[in-house]
């Protein structure tokens, strides 16, 4: 029996299937697009699938053929892609979700386990969301897993499929280059670390929640393993930096470790306009605290700066770091 992650090779899938490489377990990555230098060191202990999530016989064939057990469904069209083509965000986040859950249902999957987004609050959030607060996502990559949030609640409740998720918050780390109205918290570490001067596209004072991207690793991670009379809520707000920094606070934190670092800001409307519209500034996760002993290992900014940075050294290969970052 074997684990599958969807999209294996990307940001988070990588993370994670380092940590369940090291505990010796059977993965399987399905990746429509394989980006290997993310499996650096774990190339031997994992398989990597070519496939669509679009694409219903391919999701079937691999949770077939591979005799999966338990899914981590990350694979999905993030949020600006979503927005510029939200037809083929509605064909791979909601039609391929429906592609995983059916798989499950049909070959016996015991668990799946969802990455979904803060990104389902919008309209009218302000200050600290719960678990309990009113979701009206002004994205359509918002739109999308808000619907599979209640799919998943829906085959749970309907076919007894084990189902839990966890709402990333903007999930920051080295290597990504997908546009996002939260990747300037990134790309600020990352051009200061290659000596290049970055122009933020958002005021100083802009801030937003984000996570480390092995705190999102580890939270799916955690969820999943969770016993299944703990988890009652079923989708889980998580926390990572706390609380919410502007983006003036990280550049100080930057110039702490990379004193020559340039860095100037020149916000955009478009990007702008989004900060105004969600002024979320803190999550409360408290059920996923009480339910499975959530606690993010990267809540200190300090931390996340220094970790970010010492992986960009050790492993630029793996992120990809010779590629240009515009």
């Amino acid at each position: 029996m074997a684990k599958l992650i969807t999209g294996g090779t990307g940001f988070v899938g990588a993370e994670l299937a380092r940590t369940l490489a090291a505990r010796g377990e059977k993965i399987i990555l399905f990746d429509l697009h394989p980006n290997r230098n993310r499996l650096e060191g774990i190339e031997e202990k994992v398989q990597v699938v070519l496939g669509d999530l679009k694409v219903g016989a391919e999701v079937f064939n691999v949770v077939r053929d591979h005799q999966i057990e338990g899914i981590y469904h990350l694979g999905s069209m993030l949020s600006a892609p979503s927005d510029a083509n939200p037809w083929a965000s509605f064909q791979v986040n909601v039609q391929g979700t429906l592609h995983v859950l059916e798989a499950a249902r049909l070959f016996g999957v015991k668990k799946v386990v969802f990455a979904s987004t803060v990104g389902t609050y919008g309209l009218g959030t302000t200050g600290v969301v719960n678990d309990e607060t009113l979701q009206r996502p002004i994205t359509m990559y918002g739109c999308g897993k808000l619907y599979c949030e209640l799919l998943g609640r829906f085959y749970h409740r309907k076919f007894g499929l084990d189902f839990r998720s966890v709402r990333y918050p903007a999930v920051i780390g080295p290597g990504v280059r997908t546009p996002g109205v939260a990747q300037y918290n990134a790309w600020m570490i990352e051009y200061a670390f290659l000596q290049r001067p970055f122009e933020c596209d958002v005021t100083g004072e802009a801030k937003i929640p984000v996570m480390y991207f092995k705190d999102a690793a580890h939270c799916t991670d955690l969820v999943y393993r969770a016993e299944k009379e703990k988890v009652r809520t079923v989708n889980y707000n998580v926390r990572g930096v706390t609380p919410a920094r502007t983006a003036r606070e990280l550049e100080a934190v930057v110039k702490k470790h990379i004193p020559g670092a340039k860095i100037t800001y020149r916000p955009k409307p478009e990007v702008m306009v989004f900060f105004e519209t969600l002024r979320l500034e803190e999550i409360d996760d408290r059920r996923a605290r009480e339910e499975w002993v959530w606690q993010p290992l990267y809540a200190d900014l300090e931390k996340v700066v220094t970790d970010f940075i010492e992986e960009m050294r050790l492993h630029p290969r793996r992120y990809g770091l010779a590629a240009p970052l515009s």
